[in-house]
């Protein structure tokens, strides 16, 4: 499990707009390594993972884009059914708070990472490291 920086990126909502932010990054050589896409009409809400979230923060404000960050959990999970569910629960009986989840995993082999916003990382680090 791990601590990091999440950066959510508010984009009009038109063609292009996702490639604009993708060729932003990949000229300042940061990776994506988690990325959630949510319209809400005119502006989309982008919230991505990066390789190095110093180097994107610097990257997008130089090509005028507006975003936030906010510290998030980085959870491995083997991948397979009902293992969410046993960190969710976890959280839950700690009065953690989680408020969205998104992620990837191998299609049905190994591991699958979550990105999660809960109500305290620190905590929910510890709880899920007991």
């Amino acid at each position: 499990m791990e601590k990091t920086t999440q950066l959510s990126v508010a984009m009009e909502n038109v063609p292009g707009q996702l490639g604009r932010l993708c060729r932003v990054l990949a000229q300042a050589d940061v990776n994506i390594r988690g990325i959630s896409v949510a319209d809400a009409s005119d502006i989309s809400n982008i919230r991505i993972v990066v390789s190095d979230p110093g180097a994107a923060r610097k990257a997008l404000r130089e090509a005028g884009l507006t975003f936030v960050g906010q510290e998030v959990l980085l959870v491995d999970l083997d991948d397979r059914p009902g293992a969410l569910e046993a960190v969710a629960v976890r959280l839950g009986e700690a009065g953690i708070n989680v408020h969205y989840v998104y992620g990837s995993g191998p299609g049905g082999k190994g591991k699958a990472t979550m990105v999660m916003h809960v109500s305290d990382v620190d905590r929910a680090r510890q709880t899920l490291a007991r």
